[in-house]
């Protein structure tokens, strides 16, 4: 076989069902309103990533990171924009007898507010400002594995100053009619002053 198709099958190995994103996830992508977000950086592979200026591979973005967002879907339903995206916790992300790491939670919350950061304006803007600080509070523990749905939304805007707030939580495990929260996040993005609306 191919290079291609070597590093696929040790992929597949590494991570075992990452290659099979949930229905939940696929009905949101397909349906209408949400826009998926088109990253260059994530879609383009390691050799576009290097002969742009990045030194390494994407932290959550992937396909061999420890803890996986394949992508993000963009839309506004309460005015404000959202990020919605799935996420899959594989075996690197393991800290104690078949549960992950908190850090993998908390690594996910700054990469969504980031990115929803990114999107203040209503379209994305990769890179336009930063994450300053993140509050996080770690609910239930995620098992190796899993696929849990990250996301975030705008709350507030002043100049420079965008609020976002962040969950990370499981739409087939519910109590209540509820799903079940692993993570909630509140954090403070700044937008450059170059970029400033």
């Amino acid at each position: 076989p191919g290079t291609r198709a070597r590093r696929s099958s040790a992929m597949t190995q590494q991570h075992p069902g990452r290659d099979s994103p949930p229905v939940w996830w696929t009905d949101m992508a397909a349906a209408d309103g949400a826009a998926p977000l088109r990253v260059a950086e994530w879609e383009n592979g390691p050799e576009w990533r290097r002969e742009n200026g990045w030194t390494g591979s994407d932290f959550v973005h992937a396909q061999t990171a420890p803890v996986h967002i394949p992508g993000y879907l963009l839309d506004s339903p309460g005015g404000g924009p959202r990020l919605v995206g799935a996420a899959h916790f594989g075996p690197a992300a393991e800290s104690h007898r078949g549960l992950c790491h908190g850090g993998t939670m908390c690594a996910l919350m700054d990469d969504v507010i980031g990115w929803c950061g990114f999107c203040a304006s209503g379209t994305c803007e990769p890179w336009s400002g930063f994450t300053v600080q993140i509050d996080t509070s770690l609910r239930a523990p995620v098992a190796v594995g899993a696929w849990l749905r990250v996301e975030a939304t705008i709350v507030r805007r002043e100049g420079r100053k965008v609020w976002v707030e962040a969950s990370l939580s499981d739409p087939l495990a519910c109590s209540d009619g509820r799903p079940r929260v692993h993570c909630e996040a509140k954090g403070l993005f700044l937008i450059k002053k170059e970029d400033t609306c």
